[in-house]
């Protein structure tokens, strides 16, 4: 599987992609996408990396700090805390997602939280 995603990753920065969004979701249960693929693809692909999946401030600035990505995304935590950027600034408490209506038909779960 690594050499795969290596390969991947060199065609990928071949053809000029501009970025890769590497998703991680082992807080949600999945397995973990090992470090060594991570530092595969980082070292293949010369375009912009963007990481994701359960980052909190702490993990997306360690993570930066140690080039392993050039971006974190916040899918979750961006639609429970409306002003998510100001909040990590200030070292604020994040409110969680409410798991059971995210992704679902309707403005609940979406528009609803306090700001």
């Amino acid at each position: 599987m690594e050499d795969t995603f290596e390969r991947l990753a060199v065609e990928l920065d071949k053809i000029g992609l501009v970025y890769v969004h590497l998703v991680d979701h082992n807080s949600m249960g999945a397995p973990e996408v090992p470090a060594s693929i991570k530092r595969k693809i980082r070292a293949a692909f010369r375009g912009t990396l963007i990481l994701s999946g359960g980052y909190d401030r702490a993990r997306a600035e360690a993570n930066l700090s140690a080039k392993k990505g050039a971006l974190v995304a916040f899918g979750r935590p961006f639609i429970s805390n409306p002003r998510l950027v100001t909040k990590m600034k200030a070292g604020a408490a994040l409110l969680p997602a409410d798991q059971a209506i995210l992704y679902s038909p309707g403005e609940k779960g979406y528009i609803d939280y306090p700001a």
